[in-house]
């Protein structure tokens, strides 16, 4: 089954368009907040969220007479959506697959949803005095009287103190607003603070990792020197022992020699001695 394509009305058409240049004007270098301005007027206008492509084609239906040049990608109006998802989370339309950001502790869609109703009460009895001004016009253009100009005057203190009263209240709402939007970026700030603190000790952390490997790296090649000097000592000492043993062995030899020849020395005194005795006797 064909999905149906969105459209909006001539009256949404105009307060989209005329949304979008102000948020334009207001903010002509600052990308992020003039998405999030769009979205936030245009979701007043609809009283929902739609997908990246909606918005970009929204922007892009803009007159060129109102210098609007701007076409940010796709990626940052995904962004921007997922901000306003945070702030008032809704259902976005079907036109495309978004995700949902998570909740926030406070709905700005929310109130302006509540307070929707109480606007249009205070704006219903000027759009009828109008509609009865429009029908008593058209249906008295053709005859000389016209409305008294009690009633006129009537009519038109009880237009001055709705749209005073109305005026009152929308300023009201655009106060709440304004703090919501405070409260909103205060929260951003902190949140950026600490995402700078866990990049910072993550970096901390990260080097502390390094320099270990550094550490475990040097001790690697201690180690290695320390086994080659014991092999070396172990050479150096299996030397030792043979020169000593061949030393050893070479002594024993020469001692040998040695009490062989005391023991000659010793035979021939002995014949001396008897040749001595035998030479006295005589």
């Amino acid at each position: 089954m064909a999905r149906s394509s969105l459209s909006w009305s001539n009256a949404q058409m105009r307060l989209i368009v005329s949304g979008i240049d102000q948020c334009n004007r207001a903010f002509p270098t600052d990308n992020a907040r003039f998405l999030d301005g769009v979205i936030d007027e245009i979701r007043t206008v609809t009283g929902r969220l739609y997908g990246a492509k909606t918005y970009a084609r929204l922007i892009d239906a803009v007159p060129a007479s109102m210098t609007v040049t701007r076409r940010p990608s796709v990626t940052t109006i995904q962004k921007a959506i997922a901000r306003a998802q945070a702030l008032a989370p809704a259902a976005l339309s079907a036109d495309e697959n978004v995700s949902a950001a998570p909740t926030s502790a406070f709905d700005v869609h929310t109130l302006r949803r509540a307070v929707e109703p109480v606007v249009r009460d205070a704006l219903g009895p000027v759009h009828e005095l109008l509609a009865q001004l429009l029908a008593t016009k058209s249906s008295s253009s053709g005859e000389a009287g016209a409305c008294p100009a009690g009633d006129q005057t009537m009519h038109a203190r009880l237009t001055q103190t709705a749209l005073e009263d109305a005026h009152a209240r929308v300023r009201r709402l655009e106060e709440d607003n304004g703090r919501l939007r405070r409260e909103a970026g205060h929260a951003e700030a902190r949140a950026t603070i600490a995402e700078t603190r866990i990049t910072q000790l993550l970096e901390g952390l990260h080097g502390t990792i390094a320099e270990s490997a550094d550490g475990a790296r040097a001790l690697g090649k201690v180690a290695e020197q320390l086994r080659g000097t014991e092999q070396f000592l172990k050479f150096q000492n299996d030397s030792v022992r043979l020169q000593a043993t061949a030393e050893a062995d070479a002594l024993r030899r020469q001692v040998k020699q040695l009490q062989e020849r005391i023991d000659l020395l010793l035979l021939d005194n002995d014949q001396y001695r008897r040749a001595l005795v035998e030479k006295g006797g005589k």
